[in-house]
């Protein structure tokens, strides 16, 4: 294992780069986090891990965005990566409340989805699921 020493800073580094790799037995994801001010840091969880580390920066974002005043404006939606879904579901809890899982790889995560959002996804999916008409009329 790899130790650094860090300075201390009046404010905490910002990450400028993420690079990942694949143990090569599968069963654990390195990360190598570039920051700043600091140097780098080398990160290995394990797959089982990865979970509960998506699942808090997911609720740590909506908090972070719940804090900041609204954009000016709408600006263009950020880039995104496409991952693959292993497996969608849908369902209600005790509670009534409807919940959409969604798995990639080893990894399950679930939102709570108000009932409009549901119906208009419903749509959706339907609309993008339903054969194409390619014969003359």
């Amino acid at each position: 294992m790899v130790a650094y020493d860090a300075e201390v800073t009046s404010r905490p580094p910002v990450v400028t780069g993420v690079f990942g790799d694949v143990a090569p037995d599968g069963k654990a994801i390195g990360l190598h986090i570039q920051r700043s001010e600091q140097g780098p840091v080398e990160i290995c969880l394990r797959l089982e891990d990865v979970q509960h580390l998506i699942s808090m920066m997911l609720v740590l974002s909506c908090e972070a965005t719940r804090l900041q005043p609204p954009p000016a404006f709408d600006g263009p939606p950020s880039a995104t990566v496409p991952v693959p879904l292993t497996a969608v579901n849908v369902g209600q809890d005790e509670a009534q409340q409807t919940f959409l899982m969604l798995e990639v790889g080893a990894t399950s995560l679930t939102f709570t989805v108000p009932s409009a959002v549901l119906e208009e996804l419903g749509r959706t999916l339907m609309a993008l699921g339903a054969p194409s008409c390619s014969k003359p009329s």
